[in-house]
């Protein structure tokens, strides 16, 4: 395993951010002398709002006379993984599987299939139908299940009567979760194989679904949240060329960690596609294709 000589301060200290003046920054500590690096070398943790990070590198590193005692490294936990024989059991009973249902009245039904079969979709009788998204790393291994529910007819996220959001994860499911060491995967890292040279990444993991529908001859995969695009979940597909999309409003943040890591070897391109105009804030590339069908409708 690669070491870092500059490791963001594990501690919960925080100072005012240089870009965004908020006290919501972490800085970066050199282990070999356990001092703070340049007041300015750190990330903010407003991933949204400011997204400032910057690295020492040995070039631009300037040492901070700083008294500082480091922690003692944490127990590496092993990974947690879900039997298999729990996510086969969910692969069917697509007919109360909401967006499956939704996906079959806009495409037609040879594509679903093949979608079900290349993603392993599953089924869960959460929030009265649900889909499952099993998250299946390189080798196999099942590291996730998220659990989600959405309108048939609209292909919307769902949410309970108390506004939240109708979401769970397969091992709370299963009470397995007092011990479940939790760390999670690209969706879709099951299809890398030595034949992959592109990858396009998007946040959503309906929105992968539908681009592999749309856009069939690329390999598409989802972080599966706007922060974990970084490098322990994209460190898999560092020898591919990947193209990301994120979601409007977050094309700076994902940039600033792309350009870090494409500074490791990493090959990285992330594109404006969603950051015109007229899409709203948040909306990512099938709000677009959505957006782009309702004006033609309109104007036919």
């Amino acid at each position: 395993m690669k070491h870092y000589r500059y490791q963001l301060d594990t501690t919960s200290k925080k100072y005012r951010c240089p870009e965004c003046g908020q006290k919501h920054f972490v800085r970066f500590i050199d282990s070999e002398s356990s001092q703070y690096a340049a007041e300015h070398f750190g990330r903010c943790d407003r991933e949204v709002q400011c997204a400032y990070f910057l690295y020492p590198s040995s070039e631009t590193y300037y040492p901070y006379n700083y008294d500082y005692t480091p922690t003692l490294p944490k127990k590496i936990l092993a990974t947690s993984y879900i039997d298999i024989s729990i996510a086969e059991a969910t692969l069917c009973n697509y007919e109360i599987n909401p967006l499956i249902s939704y996906l079959y009245k806009r495409y037609d039904a040879d594509k679903i299939e093949k979608l079900i079969h290349m993603y392993n979709v599953g089924t869960a009788m959460q929030y009265g139908g649900s889909i499952v998204y099993w998250q299946i790393d390189n080798t196999g291994n099942i590291r996730a299940g998220k659990v989600m529910g959405y309108d048939k007819d609209t292909g919307k996220r769902l949410k309970s009567l108390e506004g939240k959001p109708q979401i769970n994860w397969a091992h709370k499911l299963l009470k397995n979760d007092s011990n479940y060491n939790l760390k999670q995967c690209l969706y879709g890292q099951h299809l890398l194989s030595n034949n992959t040279n592109v990858v396009c990444i998007v946040e959503s993991e309906k929105t992968a679904l539908i681009m592999a529908i749309e856009l069939p001859k690329l390999t598409w995969m989802a972080t599966g949240s706007l922060s974990a695009f970084k490098r322990d979940i994209l460190s898999p597909i560092k020898n591919c060329e990947v193209i990301a999309f994120p979601d409007k409003g977050a094309y700076s943040k994902w940039l600033k960690v792309a350009n870090m890591l494409n500074l490791e070897g990493f090959k990285i391109k992330v594109t404006e596609e969603m950051e015109q105009d007229q899409y709203k804030e948040g909306w990512d590339l099938v709000d677009a294709i959505e957006f782009e069908e309702n004006k033609e409708a309109d104007q036919s």
